[in-house]
Formats: structure tokens, sequence, C-alpha cells
């Protein structure tokens, strides 16, 4: 069957657009960035230089993602170095691996083991490079916040759509926790009769997964991994592959990881479900949850009625 060309719409009922609180979330990322990339300060300096005119010129309308791929596409391009989190990224993986059986077991025991695999895999998304979130720290964050659940609970809803799916686009995000996403699909693949793909991006960005680090984990073992053909923190769908847009046109339902997808898709008329740790304030107020809480949140529920604050 020949595959249908996929257009999309620029307007959309809801934009997450570029705050003014983001800026210097990008600089430093550049800092951070330039400083894996070379150790030499006069490189790294005019790195920041170079960031700091792109952000002075920026689009008001412009995502997140656009303009962090913005400022990374020039961090490579001065330093000469296009993957400077490739080293970090190998540990994240490696560390993660370690506690994947155990952590399996656990989820098994779980009365509810979907629900415990998808927790996990939110608060896996708070895996980070800083030092204080390593991952024993998600380990130890895990046994905590599970009895704590969703600050934004729309766990029901994605059970119902899940039932009635052929099936699921799952849009991954960052290394290490994609350990905690292969969990997670494991435990769809076993319990749904369901296609799932797991999408990664298409050359390397900041800690985001791409088919190097499926292959790393064997994610590609259990699920068809593809790109999405593109090296933005999100999904930009006027930039991604045919590949990609066909199935994120044609898929029943769509899991969406992490910040950098949600910033991006958050717009979307699509039955979409973000799951994610809070991680800014900008994403909080957005969502209406606070800093580090869980968020299992359906695109087309925009109130309030599944906010965990209401029942407080």
């Amino acid at each position: 069957m020949e595959e249908v060309k996929v257009r999309f719409p620029r307007e959309r009922f809801y934009v997450m657009r570029t705050h003014l609180d983001c800026l210097p979330c990008f600089l430093r990322q550049a800092l951070e960035a330039a400083r894996m990339a070379t150790h030499n300060e006069g490189i790294q300096k005019k790195v920041l230089n170079s960031v700091l005119s792109i952000l002075s010129n920026i689009s008001a309308q412009a995502s997140p993602p656009e303009i962090a791929h913005l400022v990374h596409l020039r961090v490579k391009s001065i330093t000469g170095n296009f993957d400077p989190y490739r080293e970090i990224k190998k540990k994240q993986n490696e560390m993660a691996l370690q506690y994947e059986s155990t952590l399996s077991s656990q989820i098994a025991e779980m009365s509810d083991s979907l629900k415990a695999a998808m927790m996990f895999s939110a608060v896996g998304n708070a895996i980070d490079l800083a030092p204080n979130c390593s991952i024993q720290d998600i380990y130890k964050r895990y046994m905590e916040m599970i009895s704590r659940g969703f600050a934004w609970d729309d766990y029901e809803l994605f059970l119902k759509k899940l039932a009635r799916s052929k099936s699921l686009l799952y849009l991954g995000d960052n290394a290490g926790e994609i350990v905690w996403d292969k969990i997670l699909v494991e435990e769809m693949v076993e319990n749904f009769n369901l296609e799932i793909t797991y999408v990664v991006r298409g050359f390397p960005i900041l800690n985001d997964v791409t088919v190097e680090d499926a292959h790393f984990v064997k994610m590609d073992k259990i699920v068809k991994v593809i790109s999405n053909g593109f090296d933005a923190p999100g999904i930009l769908l006027d930039r991604c592959s045919e590949e990609f847009l066909n199935k994120y046109q044609r898929s029943d339902l769509i899991l969406s990881k992490g910040q950098g997808n949600y910033e991006s898709l958050s717009g979307e008329n699509r039955s979409i479900f973000f799951l994610l740790t809070v991680k800014c304030p900008v994403i909080a107020e957005d969502i209406h949850c606070k800093i580090g809480e869980l968020v299992l949140k359906s695109q087309l529920n925009r109130g309030l009625s599944h906010h965990r604050d209401e029942y407080r």
C-alpha cells in the first residue's frame, strides 16, 4: 500500500512558547555542552557569545525545543564535537541497566503492575546530568513517590484508550530512563494486543535517546524502533521524517515522555498522553502541578478535573 504524504496545519489550538525563564536554561545548557566538548575556555566563551546572539533574536512564538535545536547546533558547529554527551549517555544507560532485573521483579509484584511501571517511567524522567540526580537517587525516589501517585492522573482514561487501541507510538526522551521505558513497554506488550513503535531522536542532541541508545539497551529486541529524523529535544512535526509522520498520523494512541516532547506537542489535537516529571517552573505553571510531581496527562483533557490537588 502506498504511503500517504502527511501534512500538518500550522495553526494549533494551543502553543507552548518560549518564556523569558527559559533563556538562562539555554545559556546554561550551552556552557555545559561546550565544556563537555572541549577544555578550551576560549572556544567555550565563543560558544556563549554566539548563543547570546541567538537568544537576543529569537521569535516570541518559537517553542523551547526549536530554540534548543538552534543553540546546540551552534555548540556543535563551533566546537566540532557533534555528540558531546555520548560518554555520559553510555554511563547513564549502563547504570540504569544494573537495576532493570530488580525493578522488573518488584513491579511484577504490584497489584497494578502497569500503573507501577508507568509511575516509575515518570520518575525515571528525572534522570539528569546534574550530580544531585543520579540513577541511584531515582531508584530511592521511586520507593517514596509510588505511594503518592500521579499529581495529574489520567491513568483510567489511558487504560480505556489502550484497551481500544491496536497501535501505540511511544516517544522516548533521555538516555538512562530508556531502560525504565523498556520495562513499561514490556508490560504493555505482555498485557495488550498492541503494536508498539518506540521513537528516538534522529541525531544526537543533549542526552536524548538515539538509535544507538535503543540498541545498547536492547529496546529493538522488544518493539520496532524508529527515529523522528531530526535533532531537536522534542518533536518538531514540520521537520520530522516521512516515516515518523506516517506513524504519528496512523497510530491509535501516543505516549509522550518528557518535558521537551510536551513543549512541542501540547498544541496537537491528538490522542496523546504525556508522561513526565515536572522539572521547571514554566512547565509546572502550564500543567498546574508542582516541580517534582509526576504527571500522566491526556492532551484532550485541558481541564483540572484529574489534578490530585482537587481531592486534598
